[in-house]
This record gives structure tokens, sequence and C-alpha cells, in this order.
């Protein structure tokens, strides 16, 4: 009887995860055509040159491409856990890692106030030590192969 009533919120779940990875696959596709539009129309805008980008626009470009990696991974994420129904600690804390990169190396540091830099630290370097403590525990756990 427990098994009958649990199979309906896993399969609700599962069509929610579907409907979740069409929409950041549609998004991943928008996201990718709005990222060419931004990179043609800073390529063939006379300001300052044809065919040079200013650092705001690269800027914009860079962060905009992490976004899409961090879709893509995210993207990867969702069909694991879709199909073997495990949670890929290591692949989520990937994302986060990038996630994170991605708001460091796009900060302004002259807006940003300290407390931010300090807790932007502390979150790279908690999730840095979750990282290594499941690296660690997962190659461990792995068979020598000798």
């Amino acid at each position: 009887m427990d098994e009958k009533i649990m199979h309906y919120p896993v399969t609700v779940a599962k069509y929610v995860l579907r409907f979740m990875i069409i929409m950041l696959a549609l998004s991943m596709i928008f996201g990718a055509a709005h990222l060419t539009y931004i990179w043609v129309t800073g390529l063939l805008s006379p300001d300052p040159l044809y065919f040079v980008l200013d650092i705001h626009e690269l800027f914009e470009i860079y962060g905009m491409i992490l976004i899409l990696v961090v879709g893509y991974e995210l993207l990867k994420a969702i069909s694991i856990i879709l199909h073997s129904e495990k949670i890929p600690f290591l692949q989520i804390l990937r994302i986060a890692i990038i996630a994170i990169s991605n708001k460091m190396i796009t900060l302004d540091i002259h807006k940003t106030d300290f407390n931010t830099l300090i807790g932007l630290a502390c979150i790279m370097v908690s999730i840095g030590v979750a990282y290594f403590c499941f690296n660690r525990k997962e190659c461990s756990a792995e068979p020598d192969g000798h």
C-alpha cells in the first residue's frame, strides 16, 4: 500500500523534472541567441571602432557565457537525477562553484561593500571544503583495480 501511495508523487516529480529540463533547454537556446545578438551588435557598432568590443560588453558577454555554462551543468544534473534517482552531490557542488565564480569574475569591486566580499569569500571556501570532502569520500570508495 505504501509503495502505491509513493508512486504518484514520484511520478509527478518526474514529470516536473522533465518540464524543468524543457524550460532550461529553451532558456539556454534563447540565451545563446541573445548572446549572439549582443556579440554581433557589439562588433558591428562603430563605437569605439568596428569589430572592437569595450570592456563593459566583454563583461556582459563573459557573464552570459558563464550563466549558460551553469545552465548546461544544471541540465546534466537534473537529467542524472531523473534517470538514476540519485542526487549527484559533486556535480551540484561543481555548479555552485561555477555560479559563485561567475559572480566573483563579473563583480565590480568598486561598487561592492566589504560585507558582500566577505560573504562571497565564505561561500567559496565552504563550497570548496564540501567539494574536497565529497570528492575525497568518493575517491576512497572506488576500488583500486589491482
